[in-house]
């Protein structure tokens, strides 16, 4: 009697989970805008970022996301081992014959770029009359652990 219950209730409970949905088909993978790259701004020769046009579209709850996120990176800067001379020798070396990037060797011109994009999206937000943030007084903060 007990197993005849259950079979019974598994059944009636795979119905209506079939029912619930019919026709259901779930999005396309390739049409998720949520996995395309978001596109970077550009530094000028005098260190002075200048936003995307995809940027400057961004709202002003994901720009100041974005400026947390960067700036809690630059907090734990201090922690982090640096590149070693002979790697980034290697990497010179090796880059023109089997091709790759230079990014992220030379962690000072990383740190003036994240520093020169907190300015450029905290005038962002300025010009969206938005809250601004303390770019300073965040980067004194002691880093989460």
């Amino acid at each position: 009697m007990l197993a005849r219950a259950l079979i019974l209730c598994t059944l009636s409970l795979l119905a209506a989970c079939a029912a619930a949905l019919p026709g259901y088909t779930p999005p396309s993978f390739k049409d998720n805008r949520a996995l395309k790259a978001k596109e970077s701004g550009d530094m000028d020769a005098e260190g002075t970022y200048h936003l995307s046009k995809q940027e400057r579209s961004t709202d002003c709850r994901h720009i100041k996301g974005a400026m947390m996120v960067t700036i809690n990176r630059l907090r734990h800067k201090a922690k982090e081992v640096g590149t070693s001379s002979f790697a980034v020798g290697a990497n010179k070396l090796a880059t023109p014959f089997w091709g790759g990037s230079g990014k992220g060797l030379d962690r000072e011109a990383e740190y003036q770029r994240d520093r020169a994009r907190l300015e450029a999206y905290n005038r962002h937000l300025a010009d969206k009359s938005c809250q601004t943030v303390d770019i300073e007084a965040e980067l004194k903060k002691p880093p989460d652990s």
